[in-house]
């Protein structure tokens, strides 16, 4: 049986490692407390001082919005891209994470962007990128994310980058949802834009169908001086061209068919107060506009059984179709347009249409279903996808109808096709569309 004394001798032991074991662990985290909290601050702010400028700093009160968090909530306007803001804690601006996603898109793409004090962009960085990699809008252009440094919310003269036109078009969506977070709520000033800028907007609203455009020179192309910049689809869908008319600047759309609109910087028609511009616009288009009509119509011929003569459609609408034909069958009239959309490669569809609105046969290029490009192909029964949009309408389809696992961007050709064919045949004959 332990002595008293023995029995409080142990207990005094126990007392000093234990006294000894808590100092050891108070001086441990006085010590490497800070080494944590530097380290997950570096962790956090480090992205965000590599955007800022020089000597810039954040701290514990850096993040003023947050939609993971739900910090902010004073602030409005900001889009669902947006993942947070931060406050550099000596005024010097603000750093945003934003998110993008494309066509090319497996996971969003996250994005640092660093806005100092005037609003203007000190840098942009990508920190994760989930594109393609063949499309990788860096690798393409080395200098693309420099052309936003020193730029407001307008992004004057920021373009994207030809061959990865739509992973650099989210990135600049991105940028522009960002800028636009900050704008709305008073953080910066808005960039102001020009005429010139403006009309190059309303392009992908009033003209869908130019998915990538080459720039031509004016005094290549416009001996009169009127045309500042003129642009050709690539996918021969027609042109747009910007117009100097006095001290006002105008937008010219021409399809394939030579139809023309004339916009103003409001995105307003003007088409009707503008004749010599339009003549202008239509004259150079039809100098520089292949026509796709007789090859169009002999693969209309191929496609029904007992098609009759050809009459080609003058297109009313300003899409991917850049050919079309109107045909008997029997007693019946059938419509057949022809799309130029853009997947993983360079679409060629063709769409037919009874006079009932329905779909009576579709047919694509080979190379869709072409193993070399899509490991997919090897599930997929080529004639049983095309013979799925037959008998469906305008109001019966649906885009899933054409989507393939593992072949999202050229599915999403095919939906984009079968969209602007239907919306042609309606057009086409319902008495067309406004001109």
């Amino acid at each position: 049986m332990m002595k008293p004394a023995d029995r409080i001798k142990t207990l005094l032991v126990g007392l000093v490692v234990a006294a000894a074991f808590c100092g050891a662990m108070f001086a441990l985290n006085v010590y490497t407390g800070p080494l944590i909290e530097a380290n997950n601050a570096g962790a956090e702010f480090g992205p965000l001082l590599a955007v800022m400028p020089e000597g810039a700093g954040f701290d514990g009160d850096a993040l003023i919005y947050s939609a993971s968090q739900g910090t902010g909530a004073g602030l409005s306007g900001v889009p669902e891209s947006v993942t947070a803001i931060y406050r550099e804690k000596s005024g010097m601006g603000y750093a945003v994470k934003v998110t993008a996603v494309s066509n090319y898109s497996k996971e969003p793409m996250e994005i640092t962007l660093g806005v100092d004090a005037q609003g203007m962009i000190v840098r942009a960085q990508v920190d994760a990128y989930h594109d393609t990699e063949s499309y990788d809008f860096r690798v393409k252009d080395p200098s693309y994310l420099d052309s936003y440094v020193g730029k407001d919310s307008a992004l004057a003269d920021v373009g994207t980058v030809s061959g990865s036109t739509f992973s650099s078009s989210a990135f600049k969506t991105g940028i522009e949802e960002a800028m636009s977070a900050l704008v709305a709520n008073q953080l910066i000033a808005e960039g102001v834009k020009g005429e010139e800028q403006l009309l190059l907007e309303l392009l992908p609203s009033v003209f869908p169908g130019i998915a990538s455009e080459s720039i031509l020179k004016a005094e290549e192309i416009a001996p009169s001086g009127n045309i500042v910049l003129a642009y050709q689809a690539e996918n021969g869908s027609g042109f747009a061209y910007i117009f100097q008319d006095g001290e006002r600047m105008a937008l010219a759309v021409v399809n394939a068919s030579g139809l023309c609109k004339i916009y103003d910087a409001q995105g307003d028609e003007i088409t009707s107060s503008c004749g010599d511009l339009a003549e202008e616009a239509k004259a150079h288009a039809a100098g520089g506009q292949a026509d796709q009509n007789e090859a169009a119509q002999a693969k209309f011929a191929k496609m029904v059984e007992g098609a009759g003569e050809m009459e080609a459609l003058e297109l009313p609408t300003f899409s991917t179709i850049v050919a079309g034909a109107s045909f008997p069958v029997g007693d019946q009239t059938y419509f057949g347009f022809y799309s130029r959309s853009y997947g993983y490669k360079d679409m060629d569809i063709y769409v037919v249409i009874d006079q009932q609105g329905a779909i009576v046969n579709l047919d694509a290029k080979r190379v869709f279903f072409d193993e070399e490009y899509f490991p997919v192909a090897k599930q997929v029964d080529a004639a049983a996808y095309q013979e799925g949009f037959t008998g469906l309408t305008g109001q019966s389809w649906t885009e899933d109808t054409a989507m393939i696992s593992g072949a999202t961007m050229t599915s999403n050709a095919v939906a984009q096709s079968v969209a602007d064919a239907f919306e042609a045949y309606e057009a086409v004959t319902n008495g067309g569309v406004d001109q």
